[in-house]
């Protein structure tokens, strides 16, 4: 195999997305626990997407609640990750019947994610992965990790240094992987899934298959 390392996405490549309650609880909880019991349409947007980005929430919830959003943020992730734990729990968050393909190749392997880092440890430890991986990363729960999010490069940095390949590629199941794994110069292969199936993808991925089985031959191969 050509390859040294293998860097793995995490939801949608090994285990399946979280259901859309996991993030519409977090944000109605959060806005609870900070004493808005009515908040408008907007600020419950803000607080499950951070839309508008960082500054435009702080000022909204500075102005019309007093409340500091960091610190809302910190706890609405908190609250993610609590929530992914239970999804699991009941089977609405499944490991993929194609998560083991790639795990016995003779490679270092890793994870970056930009899900949080807790719901990485918890998802590792939920399945008994914790000793497949030589590295993984996720987002902290603060605000300090805003930004952070693939294509960005800054856990993909830290994931390659911890793994010190000679030839790495990152596999994702979004553009925004395909992009972080060009943007730190290794090779990118997306798998498809049912959600993704039609996506066109800018730019393009070193490898595009229908499953980690398929991926799995074509690395050993070195097709």
């Amino acid at each position: 195999m050509e390859y040294d390392a293998v860097v793995f996405d995490m939801d949608g490549v090994l285990v399946e997305r979280s259901p859309s309650w996991v993030f519409d609880d977090a944000a109605e909880r959060t806005l609870a626990e900070a004493g808005i019991d009515d908040p408008t349409a907007r600020e419950f947007r803000v607080v499950r997407t951070l839309e508008g980005g960082l500054e435009t929430a702080r000022e909204l919830f500075e102005s019309s609640h007093g409340v500091a959003f960091d610190d809302l943020w910190r706890r609405r992730n908190e609250l993610v990750t609590e929530n992914q734990v239970t999804a699991m729990t009941e089977g609405e968050k499944a490991l993929y019947d194609d998560a083991h393909a790639l795990l016995d190749l003779p490679a270092a392997r890793g994870i970056v994610s930009n899900n949080q880092h807790g719901a990485v440890e918890r998802v590792l430890e939920q399945f008994g992965l914790d000793d497949r991986f030589d590295t993984y990363y996720g987002l902290g729960p603060g605000v300090e990790d805003v930004g952070a999010e693939k294509p960005g490069t800054r856990y993909m940095d830290r994931a390659l240094a911890d793994l010190a390949p000679d030839r790495a590629v990152y596999v994702g199941d979004r553009s925004s992987d395909v992009a972080a794994a060009h943007n730190v110069g290794i090779d990118a292969a997306f798998v498809r899934r049912e959600f993704n199936t039609d996506d066109d993808l800018d730019p393009e991925p070193t490898f595009d298959v229908d499953s980690l089985h398929e991926l799995r031959e074509t690395l050993v191969s070195g097709t």
